[in-house]
């Protein structure tokens, strides 16, 4: 199942539904900094890559959830 939550309320062991130029990945998140402009994550796909990215304050994320 996914849901939207907003980018603020994301935390490390999230599953990210995420879109990358190679198509939509689900990141393991191992980071999430919360900054003066947004949110900065970091997460791992199912082949280990690393990935990061970030977000605003208020965008929404899709968080995959058993």
């Amino acid at each position: 199942m996914t849901i939207d939550v907003l980018a603020e309320d994301l935390q490390p062991d999230d599953l990210l539904e995420f879109s990358t130029e190679r198509g939509t990945q689900i990141l393991r998140l191992t980071l999430v900094e919360r900054r003066t402009n947004g949110i900065k994550f970091e997460g791992r796909n199912h082949e280990g890559q690393l990935n990061s990215s970030g977000m605003k304050y208020g965008q929404l994320a899709r968080c995959v959830r058993p």
